[in-house]
């Protein structure tokens, strides 16, 4: 019987050190953009779609970073907005069944058209270059996700 009461208070000690919890603190993880496409609407027009779901605290909205290569743009940006051509404020986004819009170029018009979230006419983007789409969460380290990213019809 002796051999019982260790065994069993061994398996209630294993028990409770396994259920303690870590102190590490970890970053909140952030949904990046799903399924980016970029679709030229003529001229120096285009629109990127994606499916999003982002319901983060303290989410902004997207960045649009561009360049010659998607190798150059999977690296992680700056912390700050130094390093986007152009953000996407959109507070509150929760699409995540839908697809939603960004519209770039001198003449985007989608917001007023209603068929996009935001319209970026700061940028204008070239034949073949690449562009990569980041979400944003307000915060001092890793604020933004994971790239998407897809090159230029």
């Amino acid at each position: 019987m002796g051999n019982f009461r260790i065994l069993i208070i061994a398996f209630l000690l294993a028990l409770l050190l396994g259920c303690v919890q870590s102190t590490k603190e970890t970053q909140e993880f952030i949904n990046a953009p799903v399924n980016l496409t970029v679709a030229s609407l003529g001229g120096t027009l285009y629109q990127l779609s994606f499916y999003s779901d982002n319901r983060e605290g303290g989410f902004a909205g997207y960045g649009l970073f561009t360049g010659t290569s998607a190798t150059a743009l999977d690296e992680y940006p700056a912390n700050d907005l130094t390093a986007v051509a152009a953000f996407c404020e959109n507070k509150g986004q929760t699409n995540y069944k839908t697809t939603v819009a960004i519209q770039v170029g001198p003449t985007a018009a989608g917001v007023v058209a209603g068929t996009a979230i935001c319209d970026l006419t700061g940028v204008t983007l070239a034949s073949g270059s690449y562009v990569a789409l980041r979400a944003r969460v307000e915060r001092t380290t890793k604020p933004w996700s994971s790239a998407a990213i897809a090159q230029v019809p």
